[in-house]
């Protein structure tokens, strides 16, 4: 007969004598990780690639996902190996990532002739966190109630100042509406000398964004293929660069004037004024400019674009555009209208690829090993009609919202992790008030019944005729806009 064996009941062995099991059965089972050389590739041409997601986003991106799944490479930049996202494990773990395993700021490159490269979308890791920690003040706090009074005040003024009885594109009206808001931001009570010329200038700047030649970084180009570029003036390029330098001169002379007032404030501007790095510098001159050339851009396309959608969906969702008209003409509650900006964010981000992240050392993401020279480039479009997360999804919905606060990775309008959109807030009150200001005063009709696909305008997308309606006055709701 075997001898038995001995069971060692010391405190360095499994507890079994209690009847535990020596085997963990509750720890997660070991994830197969595969490369991301592995993953699939679309099989269109480069060319076809660019074009569908320039003029044809919405099909390009879910034909592909169909056909792919939810992680897929695209080809549209030599050299480049750009992984589309869709999964919201995986966004979440790309927005956890360590910052020093994953940038965006060399991602910019496309919005780098407007920002430069010394602002706050080009910095990384502790840079970038010590950047954003110092102008944060500005987006919150006594400057963001600061903001949103004047967001009220400059809706009810500029909604009455637009078109009546006209079929109009909206986008340019919407446009202009952000850019004055933004103007508050960057500047307060505190103006500069030559506002007026700066808002004007601004605006002939930004339509440049509608052209196929926004989308290049002639900037990076050798001085002859940029000389070459300037001579074919139909592609808008000599202008811009002449338009940017005016504007940057006016940038420069704003700063001037606000030192030698020597006037503080919450507005960016002062903010940056007053900020002492660790080293016990300051931001120079370049560093505030290109933070106030990224705000015209960034905190007013992106607003713009979510207020055309905005109409674009309530005008073919009449059951949601009474139901808001009645609150709004009740006061009582913005229960439904905050309802109504969560569902048009979801539906109609204004960028439907939030910025590309570059993988700078390897990292495991959603089971896959990302390698230097990847990004990640997270689809909230598609992220945001996952099936998975939102019953009917390609729905008008605004009720799903009730009781229910937006997931941080399943639904990114803002982006996410640590360069989620600082102005977020402000954009959500924006929305707010400019559809207030509109349905207290204008009954909106369609000037076209038929749908309006995204249509891509540098990095945002927005309805392809830019919300085409006609405003007629509410004349039964005329004691309610004057009170």
């Amino acid at each position: 007969m075997k001898e038995a064996k001995t069971v060692d009941h010391s405190s360095n062995a499994p507890d079994v004598a209690e009847g535990k099991c020596p085997v963990d059965h509750t720890a997660p089972t070991p994830q197969a990780v595969i490369p991301s050389t592995a993953l699939p590739v679309v099989e269109l041409s480069r060319i076809r690639q660019v074009l569908g997601i320039w003029a044809r986003p919405e099909k390009f991106f879910s034909e592909s996902r169909a056909k792919y799944g939810h992680r897929f490479r695209v080809t549209i930049i030599p050299g480049i190996r750009i992984h589309v996202v869709s999964a919201p494990q995986d966004v979440k773990e790309m927005f956890l990532a360590p910052r020093d395993k994953v940038h965006t700021g060399s991602s910019n490159g496309p919005i780098e002739k407007w920002t430069g490269q010394n602002g706050l979308a080009f910095l990384e890791e502790e840079a970038h966190l010590e950047r954003r920690r110092a102008v944060m003040p500005s987006f919150r706090g006594s400057a963001l109630k600061r903001v949103e009074r004047a967001v009220y005040d400059l809706a009810n003024e500029t909604v009455a100042s637009w078109p009546r009885d006209e079929a109009v594109s909206v986008h340019p009206y919407a446009h202009r509406y952000t850019t004055l808001v933004i103007m508050e931001v960057l500047f307060g009570e505190h103006r500069p000398s030559r506002q007026d010329e700066m808002l004007e200038l601004v605006m002939k700047m930004l339509t440049f964004n509608s052209r196929t030649s926004s989308m290049t970084m002639f900037h990076r180009l050798p001085a002859w293929r940029m000389a070459m570029l300037k001579a074919m003036r139909p592609n808008g390029i000599n202008t811009f660069l002449k338009q940017r330098e005016q504007l940057h001169k006016m940038v420069d002379q704003a700063i001037d004037e606000r030192i030698k007032s020597g006037a503080p404030g919450d507005d960016l501007l002062g903010v940056m004024l007053s900020i002492t790095n660790k080293d016990g510098s300051s931001p120079t001159r370049i560093e505030m400019r290109d933070e106030i050339m990224t705000q015209f851009l960034a905190g007013t396309e992106t607003t713009a674009s979510a207020i055309c959608w905005a109409l674009e969906f309530l005008t073919r969702n009449p059951d949601a555009l009474d139901k808001l008209i009645a609150e709004i003409d009740e006061g009582a509650s913005d229960k439904y209208l905050d309802a109504v900006v969560h569902e048009v964010l979801r539906l109609g981000s204004p960028i439907l690829q939030i910025v590309p992240r570059a993988i700078v050392k390897p990292i495991v993401i959603g089971g896959v090993q990302y390698q230097p020279g990847d990004r990640l480039w997270a689809s909230a479009y598609l992220l945001n009609r996952d099936a998975d997360t939102y019953s009917q999804p390609e729905e008008f919905q605004p009720e799903r919202w009730f009781g229910t606060k937006p997931g941080s990775h399943t639904w990114i309008p803002f982006g996410g992790g640590h360069t989620r959109c600082l102005g977020d807030r402000i954009a959500f009150t924006e929305l707010k008030a400019t559809l207030t200001a509109i349905f207290t005063t204008c009954v909106v009709e369609r000037a076209d019944p038929k749908p309006e696909p995204a249509h891509s305008r540098i990095v945002v997308n927005i309805p392809k005729n830019g919300s085409r309606v006609i405003f007629r006055r509410r004349k039964v709701n005329a004691e309610l806009a004057t009170n």
